[in-house]
């Protein structure tokens, strides 16, 4: 093989490898974005569902009082029972 066929090869197989290379990256890039789209779909999606279940909340507080105090010591008491199991 002489050199500029040597060389020839050479270039063309780094130029093959950089091309692999970008393709690489595109497809990565590609990825995060669809990645990032998707997080931020779910977290939108959570937002709605929370401040859904705090206007149900809200609303049920403001019918039920006696029943949502007591409701929250019960939970309250448990978490504590359950807190005290723990450290032990």
């Amino acid at each position: 093989m002489d050199k500029n066929n040597l060389s020839n090869t050479a270039n063309e197989t780094l130029e093959t490898a950089r091309d692999m290379g970008r393709e690489a990256i595109d497809k990565g890039r590609e990825a995060i974005d669809k990645g990032y789209d998707t997080a931020r779909d779910y977290v939108s999606k959570g937002a709605d569902y929370a401040g859904e279940v705090s206007d149900t909340l809200t609303d049920f507080v403001q019918r039920q009082p006696w029943l949502a105090l007591a409701g929250a010591f019960v939970i309250g008491y448990v978490a504590a029972k359950a807190l005290r199991q723990i450290s032990l």
